[in-house]
């Protein structure tokens, strides 16, 4: 399967998912805490998880379909990923109107998942099918887009949302360092659905190259400045002048020291699959290199 079509597939998970817990966390105002409600028997948690159980493979399994149909009678008007959303939200928002408030804990997305189990394959298949030659030849641009423009993309949302936030209107009421921290969530782009439209018009091969090779810095970078602006949120400082040098600092160690793990594992992989001949068992191959990912 080609880069975009991995890609996609894991894209279209993660879609499916968030979008349900999104919709689905908009009742958490109405839904009893653990502590204030009571909590399940053994027969009744296994029960409910049962059922989230089986709504998040149904999901999964009419994303799958419908990525097959469009796919197969080539239409190109939407995309799987815009069907998984409002498909996600859908039943997310059947879940917010119903009376258990169990279950719409058991769905809720966890974070975690999505950072250690969901994304890391997404940015190694796009580095492992990286097209080294254009993206070197264009790599001012790639790194451009990729540290410039998602620091300033990040700032930007961060001082809209700080300026919405000082007008009072819905009573939000987020620190700029808050509003920084939602900036560089959204700050995170998923140029996927871009990159399968582009591959099917064949458009610049230029062009496809400097989106791709950004796609793969984007992604590291907004997790770096996000883990730096939550370890500074954490600390109970706020976003100053001052504590911009720290910051900086703080970003370039950790993605200096991401940088020198992710590169000592890629070299052990290719040394281990060269010594070890483990090409001749792709299965074992295919799962080491997951595992390592």
């Amino acid at each position: 399967m080609d880069t975009p079509g991995i890609t996609a597939l894991l894209s279209t998970t993660a879609t499916a998912l968030l979008s349900t817990t999104a919709t689905t966390l908009l009742s958490s105002s109405t839904a009893l805490p653990p502590s204030e409600g009571e909590e399940p028997t053994p027969e009744d948690e296994e029960r409910v998880s049962s059922q989230a159980l089986l709504i998040l493979v149904s999901l999964l399994i009419a994303a799958l379909l419908t990525s097959y149909y469009l796919q197969r009678w080539r239409i190109r008007t939407v995309h799987e990923t815009v069907l998984s959303i409002f498909a996600g939200m859908a039943v997310g928002l059947v879940l917010r109107f119903s009376t258990g408030s169990y279950i719409k804990r058991i769905v809720t997305f966890d974070h975690t998942v999505f950072f250690n189990m969901l994304l890391p394959p997404i940015i190694l298949n796009c580095g492992y099918n990286l097209q080294k030659t254009s993206v070197a030849r264009n790599i001012p641009s790639v790194l451009m887009f990729a540290f410039v423009g998602t620091v300033v993309s990040a700032v930007v949302i961060g001082v809209l949302v700080q300026a919405y936030s000082l007008t009072g209107i819905e009573s939000i009421g987020f620190s700029l360092l808050d509003s920084l921290i939602l900036g560089t969530i959204l700050s995170a782009t998923d140029p996927v659905t871009i990159l399968a439209v582009f591959e099917q018009l064949r458009v610049d091969p230029k062009l496809f190259s400097i989106i791709f090779g950004e796609t793969v810095f984007n992604d590291a970078v907004a997790i770096v400045l996000f883990a730096t602006l939550s370890a500074l949120r954490s600390s109970g400082q706020d976003f100053t002048l001052h504590a911009v040098p720290s910051m900086v600092w703080s970003f370039m160690l950790v993605f200096g020291a991401s940088l020198l793990v992710g590169v000592a594992i890629g070299v052990f992989m290719a040394l281990l699959c060269k010594h070890l001949r483990l090409y001749e068992y792709p299965t074992i191959e295919t799962s080491l290199v997951l595992l390592l990912s």
